[in-house]
């Protein structure tokens, strides 16, 4: 599997980010699903300008199959004062949408 995560701050620059972990559910009748990527440990955590108030984080997005998948439903994790954990929450309401991802983890495995 090869998605390319980015993320896009305010100032309007993108950064390409690689997920620690992936976590994908559905429910039984495929009509909602989420999507959770978790980034550990990562430069951009690292690097206290692009948690700045002037710069932030404005939304995480990957293209597969030439449809955007795209959330602003992004949530750190501190530990002792210093972002550990970057989480970023994927909810998809769609049927088609649910089962297209449904096959890209499919095929993965």
């Amino acid at each position: 599997m090869n998605l390319n995560f980015n993320l896009e701050n305010t100032d309007g620059t993108v950064q390409k980010i690689f997920p620690y972990k992936i976590q994908y559910t559905f429910s039984k009748n495929n009509q909602t699903s989420t999507l959770t990527v978790s980034f550990y440990n990562s430069n951009l955590l690292a690097d206290n300008k692009s948690l700045s108030s002037e710069k932030f984080i404005t939304n995480i997005y990957f293209f597969h199959q030439e449809y955007k998948f795209s959330t602003s439903n992004i949530q750190l994790s501190w530990v002792k004062g210093k972002p550990l954990f970057l989480n970023a929450i994927f909810l998809i309401t769609s049927e088609f949408e649910t089962r297209k991802l449904k096959r890209l983890f499919k095929d993965s495995v």
